[in-house]
């Protein structure tokens, strides 16, 4: 489990936004990350009164939140203008009936799709459905000589799931559920992707994303009645003050699936293995895999007896059902590359008997078709309408990312509540700013751009190093760091007598205008107090990343290799073998910095993991 940041971190440091962590430290590291891209001018010229060849071009050029919501901006500003281009229509009272009928949907889902315009959300969506279309294609590999249909379908879900337990380790992340409890979260796709870890179900929704873009079509697994069950099982506090968890630890659903053929094959994702048979030979004598069932690695505790009454249960973004999105998916089709649309109709009739029911339990925030739309601030194409602060569950997200030595101030500043505040926002400014903020590493590997990513993180690494640099050269670096937040003591402490009642208006505003020079004045100083809690945790996390990303190399040139027959076998089993030893390489590399990430549950065992497996393909280096 995730340690809690709030507790962790006292009251004061709750109140820290999101804006403000991410603006402390943008201020102090300019170029930490790089805008999402606008519209082009030049092309809105040339393709005036052609609405959607200049969104085309436009998702062409970026494929980031921000120039998809111009993108499609735009679209709604100019279709009305250009009679002749195709425009997306609404969602007929008959067609949401029978929508409704198929898709257990919320008023506020019903209110989501019904436009004919694209809606706030409708970017966020698209933008998630470009990334892990990048991610598929990424993952694409020529099948080798001969396989079946089912057997190269078969293959690329066995690719796409050993993808997604690569990106997401093991670790839910629990926020609060009221009267004492917390519940497991089920985060969007994305979301969990720039994060790294999550529970069983988080990577199941992943590997549905994932699915969707690989033309795939998915499923959930488990009990008859789990279509109106919450995807987040609850625990409280017991007598002893131990957790208790009410309902199963894995939540509704205990497999992933995939259609093959005119069956589905099935994936733990706990284990991160497929499953030995298929639904159908599982439900037909799950007892011939009792070995499965009562191993110790059956960490989801499912049974023979669940296998038996297994039921398949669909799960599609709630965007992804509006017309306009078919409309979008037609007109764009070379220009996306990326399924938007669904039709739930089509998608339920190619499963095999029985028909799975789809699950979106209205009342359940986290269930998978909305929980992106719930998740996101207002401003940010989500429905929280929460006022910034820690009542968003966005920002405790945020903070969450964040390692434990962040929240620690610096001992020469923690009897001045102000200056405290400030510098461990200006610190997890910087550390967002170097791993979160969009386009970033993380997403960089996901989407198979390796060569931009590492580029990116080499830099990180000498960002970092050289914050360790200038603390290891300004040999009185405490001392100065004593008489500036000495002096600060004394400045704040202005700030709050010049608030008492009976000062003179301007006090105030003389005493916070001192304070702000002093920060100004003395950047070096304060720089030194970043680069005394970020610069090694930074510089780990650099090295981890970087590492992925030669992994994720490797394994790439593994299934060429593996799929390759006749005359480039030689050579492509020669690339893999490279690829391994730089994998290997990195993750050595990696290991000489992994003390400093001792904070994260699960990374230990995730980082061991993927080492083992670069060093055996990597011996022969």
């Amino acid at each position: 489990m995730m340690p809690d940041v709030r507790r962790r971190a006292g009251p004061a440091l709750v109140a820290l936004s999101a804006a403000g962590l991410l603006a402390a430290g943008l201020v102090l590291l300019p170029g930490c990350g790089r805008p999402p891209g606008l519209s082009d001018e030049k092309d809105g010229g040339r393709d005036k009164g052609k609405p959607w060849e200049a969104a085309g071009r436009r998702l062409q050029k970026d494929a980031e939140v921000g120039a998809v919501r111009t993108a499609l901006a735009g679209l709604n500003s100019e279709l009305p203008g250009a009679p002749t281009a195709p425009r997306p229509a609404a969602l007929a009272p008959d067609a949401e009936a029978k929508l409704a009928a198929l898709v257990p949907l919320s008023a506020e889902d019903r209110a989501e799709i019904r436009p004919a315009a694209f809606s706030p959300h409708d970017a966020v969506y698209v933008a998630e459905c470009l990334l892990f279309r990048d991610a598929a294609q990424s993952l694409a590999v020529p099948a080798g000589p001969g396989p079946t249909p089912e057997q190269e379908a078969a293959d690329r879900a066995d690719l796409a799931f050993a993808w997604v337990c690569r990106q997401v380790y093991l670790n839910p992340w629990l926020v609060p559920a009221g009267d004492g409890r917390v519940q497991a979260s089920a985060l969007p796709p994305t979301h969990v992707l720039r994060r790294g870890y999550g529970s069983g179900l988080e990577r199941m929704y992943v590997f549905l994303a994932l699915l969707q873009q690989s033309g795939l079509d998915g499923c959930l697994v488990g009990p008859p009645d789990a279509g109106d069950k919450p995807a987040g099982f609850v625990a409280t506090g017991g007598p002893d003050g131990k957790q208790v968890l009410s309902g199963s630890p894995r939540g509704p659903f205990w497999a992933a699936g995939v259609r093959v053929g005119n069956d589905v094959r099935l994936y733990d994702p706990w284990r991160g293995v497929p499953f030995p048979a298929p639904l159908s030979a599982l439900r037909a004598n799950p007892d011939a895999h009792k070995g499965w069932f009562e191993a110790k690695e059956n960490v989801s505790g499912v049974t023979a007896d669940d296998a038996r009454k297994a039921a398949a249960f669909l799960a599609v973004p709630v965007n992804s059902l509006a017309p306009r999105m078919a409309t979008l998916e037609g007109q764009l089709k070379a220009d996306l590359g990326a399924r938007v649309s669904v039709d739930p109709e089509a998608l339920r009739a190619a499963f095999p008997d029985p028909k799975p029911a789809f699950w979106n339990p209205p009342a359940d925030r986290f269930a998978y078709g909305r929980t992106a739309r719930v998740f996101l601030p207002s401003e940010d194409g989500g429905s929280d309408r929460a006022p910034p602060g820690p009542g968003r569950l966005y920002e405790s997200f945020l903070r969450a990312q964040l390692p434990a030595e962040v929240f620690q101030p610096p001992p020469e500043l923690r009897d001045s509540e102000g200056a405290a505040n400030r510098m461990i926002a200006a610190i997890a400014g910087t550390y967002l700013g170097a791993f979160y903020n969009p386009p970033n590493p993380r997403e960089g590997i996901a989407r198979g751009q390796f060569q931009d990513a590492a580029r990116d993180l080499v830099a990180r690494q000498d960002q970092f190093s050289r914050g360790l640099e200038r603390l290891r050269n300004t040999p009185d670096a405490d001392a100065q760091v004593r008489a500036w937040a000495e002096k600060g003591r004394e400045l704040y402490g202005e700030v709050g007598l010049a608030a008492l009642p009976g000062r003179p208006p301007g006090d105030r505003a003389a005493a916070e205008a001192a304070v702000e020079n002093h920060w100004r004045a003395n950047a070096l100083v304060v720089q030194l107090m970043v680069d005394r809690v970020a610069a090694e945790v930074g510089l780990a996390e650099a090295t981890l990343l970087l590492a992925r990303c030669k992994h994720e190399q490797a394994e790439r040139a593994q299934a060429a290799a593996d799929r390759a027959g006749g005359a480039d076998a030689g050579a492509a089993r020669k690339d893999a073998a490279d690829a391994w030893v730089a994998a290997r390489a990195a993750w050595r590399t990696y290991a000489e910095w992994s003390r400093s990430q001792a904070g994260f549950p699960g990374r230990a065992a995730y980082v061991q993991g993927l080492t083992a497996r670069a060093e055996q393909f990597g011996k022969g280096g």
